[in-house]
């Protein structure tokens, strides 16, 4: 399966189910779409191996570490964008590396743990990378949308909330920052590379029992120190044009706004930030025709709000802990 045509309706709806609740059971996704458990095992197995749906976690470094997300917006020299943004998704702190149209541009999103590392890639990480001319740094002050919430597709809400139902989710009394011990660095490690790994098997890999490791999982969703996040191939929602658009706003009117384009179905990441431009925003929409009319319409009918810069991301590199690689199918 490495084609959009060999993909089924059961295939999209199968892969919809998974971005819903990536750590669903087979059988707990046949009962909501109405499957065989069979079909949905093997069909959805299938979408896993070949890459075209992948499931790992999002660890929030907001409650966990002392530093906030930084944005990157790097200037490299010519025909060096593609190989700066590859060194930089190998980065274990990287969350997002995109190159976009422009002169020699990777836009990121890394997740320093400390000040002291915040301080270290803006002053000497990231400028002594080979083909970096300059970087423009901002830093991320509040998320309207994470990307592990967003989701494509048109199952129906009770078909969703069903799948939800039992999805780890932040408790309403968590509250302040979450140290991780050992075992979580290893939990948190092993959901990165497969987020649908079993209880067992991440016992194994932290050497601990397995209703520890349950226990430890259960404390780190209900902190919101960690998400289930599931990313798809276009070759499953056919949304082929990716954009980053910053966006000026005045100061009043920034929360309205986020919120607005933060629950908007073309949006998969949104945020307030520091810097020349007070929000970001990722949208994933068909095509050309689609993305003007999100900007002069959603975005057009904000007001007092305008487009400071949009680029179309030309390479997607990573996405989350995920190198996007095994994710093109084109």
């Amino acid at each position: 399966m490495n084609a959009a045509e060999e993909l089924t309706e059961p295939d999209r709806m199968i892969a919809y189910a998974l971005q819903a609740n990536g750590r669903a059971t087979w059988g707990a996704i046949a009962r909501a779409l109405g499957l065989s458990e069979r079909t949905v095992q093997r069909r959805g197995q299938r979408l896993l191996d070949a890459g075209l749906v992948q499931v790992s976690t999002y660890l929030d470094t907001t409650i966990v570490g002392e530093a906030h997300p930084l944005v990157l917006r790097l200037s490299t020299r010519t025909g060096a964008a593609l190989t700066v943004g590859r060194e930089l998704a190998r980065r274990p702190d990287a969350s997002s590396v995109s190159v976009v149209e422009g002169s020699g541009d990777v836009v990121c999103m890394l997740l320093p743990r400390t000040r002291e590392d915040s301080a270290r890639l803006l002053l000497t990480e990231l400028p002594s990378i080979d083909g970096v001319d300059s970087v423009e740094a901002s830093t991320v002050l509040r998320y309207f949308r994470s990307g592990y919430d967003w989701s494509v597709g048109d199952l129906p809400a009770p078909v969703v909330e069903t799948l939800r139902a039992d999805t780890p989710t932040r408790s309403a009394a968590a509250s302040g920052p979450v140290q991780l011990t050992r075992e979580d660095e290893s939990l948190v490690a092993a959901l990165a590379e497969d987020g649908r790994a079993t209880v067992i098997s991440l016992a194994k890999a932290a050497d601990i029992s397995a209703p520890t490791a349950r226990r430890r999982l259960e404390a780190l969703f209900g902190a919101g120190a960690l998400h289930v996040r599931t990313e798809l191939s276009s070759a499953v929602h056919d949304l082929r044009v990716e954009a980053l658009i910053w966006l000026s706003v005045p100061p009043d009117h920034v929360e309205t706004v986020g919120a607005a384009l933060g629950c908007r179905p073309e949006v998969r990441f949104c945020v307030a930030c520091t810097g020349s431009s007070q929000i970001l925003v990722d949208c994933l929409v068909s095509d050309p025709a689609a993305l003007y009319s999100f900007l002069t319409g959603a975005i057009g009918s904000l007001g007092s709000v305008t487009v400071a810069r949009s680029s179309v991301v030309l390479e997607a590199l990573r996405r989350g802990p995920m190198q996007m690689a095994n994710m093109r199918h084109e």
